[in-house]
């Protein structure tokens, strides 16, 4: 049993390694585009609410540019999601390295 848990560290330190590597490509992708996807969000937003204020646009026509808005606004919170379950199998493969 000794034997085949040493086999299989191999691997999982590679695993590790890729993991951990993605993590920090994905964390610093996630961190640059955030703040790009709030202000495009924001300023669509505010566009559909301006465009609505002045009766340039009716509310239906104005809820794709809402809903585009409310899905670029979320999109950082879910690929924040992802990068915290990328590093949660980092932990696990740390664990079981380490044991």
């Amino acid at each position: 049993m000794r034997v085949m848990k040493c086999i299989l560290k191999i691997p999982a330190i590679i695993l590790m390694l890729t993991t951990g590597l993605l993590r920090w490509i994905a964390s610093f992708a996630v961190a640059m585009s955030h703040w790009i996807f709030y202000l495009t969000a924001s300023a669509l937003f505010c566009l559909g609410l301006i465009c609505f204020a002045f009766h340039t646009a009716t509310f239906q026509q104005i809820i794709p540019l809402l809903a585009v808005s409310f899905i670029l606004y979320v999109l950082p919170h879910v690929t924040i999601g992802l990068v915290g379950g990328l590093a949660g199998l980092n932990a696990r493969l740390r664990l079981f390295v380490r044991s």
